[in-house]
């Protein structure tokens, strides 16, 4: 039995073309669905870096260079090219480590077509980083909460750095990737609904919360 790798008919319809993903032996058209998500993931992320850019040169150490506003520009280029570079090696260490955590919960499904199933949901990612992408360019910050998400209103009630990044997470997107994933595990793992449903929300709530803490941490240890 073949698979053909049909990226958003596997996230909207997952029913109708995963069925053969379980009992395949090959799987078609994975070489050039992962090309296109290298090309665009490196567009996102040199995109993202070279907004970053205008936040790292104003770190104290940039700002001992005394850049001039062209040797800026031109630094702002250089960090933008190097996001685009590491936008080409992103997609495997992501793709790469949340198979590795799934897979110690559904070795049913296989190392194989994990991978195939994450680099499905690793386009979600993409798309929500894309989609911020306009309000960190108008605002100059990449820490700007997502306007797609309950970030900002939790904000407006409190300045907690973990709260706040914790609600940050939660964005349509992530609630996408949440219940995608549940879809397509459905779809290709023998284990119960339940089961499912319980691993992909604790994984996801661990990974937003370690994140969080690890953010907490970092802006403690910047204010001293």
């Amino acid at each position: 039995m073949e698979h053909h790798v049909q990226v958003w008919r596997g996230l909207f319809k997952p029913n109708e073309t995963l069925h053969t993903l379980r009992e395949s032996k090959t799987i078609h058209g994975y070489r050039l669905r992962i090309l296109i998500l290298l090309l665009c993931s490196s567009i996102v992320f040199g995109l993202l870096f070279y907004i970053c850019a205008g936040e790292w040169l104003l770190m104290p150490e940039a700002v001992k260079m005394d850049l001039s506003a062209d040797q800026k520009f031109a630094a702002s280029v250089l960090i933008g090219i190097g996001g685009a570079i590491g936008g080409l090696v992103l997609p495997f260490l992501l793709i790469g480590s949340s198979t590795l955590a799934f897979w110690g919960f559904f070795r049913d499904i296989g190392f194989k077509r994990l991978y195939v199933l994450q680099t499905y949901l690793f386009v979600i990612i993409l798309i929500g980083i894309a989609a911020n992408l306009p309000y960190m360019f108008a605002f100059g910050s990449t820490e700007m909460l997502s306007p797609f998400g309950i970030g900002p209103w939790v904000k407006a009630i409190t300045d907690h750095v973990f709260l706040t990044t914790l609600s940050g997470w939660i964005t349509v997107f992530f609630v996408w990737h949440l219940y995608a994933t549940v879809k397509l595990l459905i779809e290709s793992s023998l284990k119960s609904k339940r089961y499912i449903l319980t691993v992909t929300i604790g994984l996801h709530g661990l990974f937003i919360l370690i994140l969080s803490v690890i953010n907490m941490m970092y802006h403690l240890h910047l204010n001293g």
